[in-house]
């Protein structure tokens, strides 16, 4: 028979034990785990292991120990310092060798509270898409600069930017995550405002800009995309010049119906919206995926969302085809042009197919702007890079 513990359960309560069995969509896992007076530790040390953001996204985590079961809030450690409080505290229970063995790369650390707020219905989502950004900001360049399609996809996107910006923009940025195309703005001498989920992400962007002299023409604010409209009561209508967001924010935003008429009165009329969008057909994907004999990965992109571990990203992604995109924008800004970001290349998760075609890369790179605003092939690529114009004035 199973004991249940309920409300604040110290680590007497539990019986010794070398692993915790978490229920996780019905399935019962064998984790390693530490306690330390009312809090439990465990480690994700896979990525693309979906426990942890099963458990994330419902606010709950329902587990036994021994005989005795009980339900926790998790949440997601950010901070690095107490992750290598954590590994000590495993390597202290488990030994050095378990440690090197099962926990050298670890991917998310996630600590189990007793239930003491209260759960409120349909907040989750942000909050773990917080937590997921926030758990990744220290390490978010090596993502973005560390991946030669990444590197590109910025590439395509601070060129069209700097195409339609005039001098001296007051720019409005959705997502700006550590401020790859930000600081390339700031440093054009634009001034910037950028929102994104993550406070860690901006603590980020703000240090970079103090650190090179342009933070002045910096300001930040801790905001999702759907609640853009906050800022018309802040800075008032007609407070940018133009805006973007590029390759994330729009695709995380299950509500992403409330952002067209806010942002048409944030952005002066007939200016300018830059949108990279994760897109619903992607002709390279597709073709690699056939290759690679992967064919139940075919249709991942067609069904909204897209579930963290088949989205290839952490979190879940909502994929939109061009048709789909305007349906949502049209009534409020007209699309200018399109291209794909890439169209031929491929996705920046087929990493060993990139190096495989290291020495074509600058060939192919070539061809493949050439190809990105050519029809039908603009609206096949793994993003799709659009610009829309405030309608209002245009």
């Amino acid at each position: 028979m199973i004991e249940k513990i309920n409300g604040s359960t110290s680590s007497g309560a539990y019986p010794e034990s070398r692993s915790l069995s978490l229920i996780s969509g019905g399935d019962s896992i064998e984790l390693a785990y530490v306690i330390e007076g009312e809090v439990i530790y465990l480690i994700s040390s896979d990525y693309n292991a979906r426990w942890p953001s099963y458990i994330l996204r419902n606010r709950k985590a329902d587990f036994a120990i021994g005989k005795v079961s009980g339900s926790r809030t998790p949440s997601l450690i950010t901070s690095g310092e107490e992750r290598e409080n954590v590994l000590r505290k495993f390597t202290a229970k488990y030994g050095n060798d378990y440690v090197r063995k099962y926990f050298s790369r670890p991917a998310r650390f996630i600590r189990l509270d007793v239930c003491t707020e209260r759960q409120e219905t349909g907040g989750n989502y942000y909050r773990w898409l917080e937590e997921e950004f926030d758990s990744v900001a220290d390490n978010y360049d090596e993502h973005i600069f560390g991946n030669r399609i990444n590197v590109l996809l910025r590439e395509r996107s601070l060129k069209k930017l700097r195409k339609y910006l005039g001098k001296h923009q007051n720019v409005l940025e959705i997502g700006c995550g550590t401020g790859a195309e930000t600081l390339e703005l700031l440093r054009d001498g634009h001034e910037v405002f950028a929102i994104d989920i993550s406070s860690r992400m901006l603590d980020n962007i703000n240090a970079k800009a103090r650190k090179e002299g342009i933070h002045e023409r910096l300001n930040t604010m801790k905001l999702s995309a759907s609640s853009i409209g906050e800022l018309e009561g802040i800075l008032g209508k007609s407070a940018f010049d133009a805006g973007y967001s590029t390759y994330g924010a729009l695709n995380c935003e299950p509500d992403i119906e409330k952002i067209p008429g806010a942002l048409s009165v944030l952005i002066k009329p007939g200016g300018y919206f830059i949108a990279g969008v994760y897109n619903k057909f992607c002709l390279s994907e597709m073709a690699s995926n056939i290759l690679s004999l992967n064919a139940s990965r075919l249709f991942w992109r067609l069904k909204n969302p897209i579930r963290e571990g088949r989205s290839r990203f952490c979190i879940d992604v909502y994929s939109f085809s061009f048709r789909e995109f305007m349906s949502i924008f049209g009534s409020c800004f007209m699309a200018l042009e399109t291209d794909a970001v890439p169209i031929i290349l491929p996705p920046s998760n087929f990493t060993r197919l990139i190096n495989f075609l290291d020495q074509s890369y600058e060939k192919l790179d070539i061809i493949d702007q050439k190809l990105a605003g050519k029809w039908p092939m603009k609206y096949m690529g793994d993003h799709f890079l659009t610009v829309l114009q405030n309608r209002i004035g245009s």
